[in-house]
């Protein structure tokens, strides 16, 4: 009990996910932490991968990625891409939808993205 009050303690207290317990029905009628329910988008998923060039990838689903590499011109670049699965060798390769933003545009799209959930929520309440 000891170790559990312990991760308890150290989880992200910035965390807005609730936890649901339930009761079980035996003599110790002890609380059980039900799993949490992951809502789509609630989580950032930490993890990167590195491609063979070293580029580092990091997947929205199944079949959008952002890949941030250097572009011809040396510069950094976003790449966000659809990929599909290539029937020969059933490698994920990229198609031909998406998009490359050199560095400014990419520091331009994260300056626009409240005013772009701002417009979201206008949409959503017509």
């Amino acid at each position: 009990m000891g170790k559990d009050n312990e991760e308890y303690k150290n989880k992200d207290q910035s965390s807005e996910e609730e936890e649901e317990f339930i009761e079980e029905n035996d003599d110790s009628k002890k609380a059980v932490k039900k799993q949490k329910i992951e809502k789509a988008g609630e989580k950032r998923k930490r993890e990167t991968n590195k491609d063979d060039k070293g580029d580092q990838i990091f997947e929205l689903s199944a079949k959008r990625r952002v890949t941030v590499r250097l572009f011809s011109t040396g510069e950094p670049s976003v790449d966000i891409r659809e990929f599909y699965k290539d029937k020969n060798t059933g490698e994920m390769r990229p198609g031909k939808a998406g998009i490359c933003f050199p560095l400014a545009q990419w520091h331009k799209l994260k300056e626009l993205i409240p005013d772009i959930d701002e417009a979201i929520e206008a949409i959503k309440k017509k």
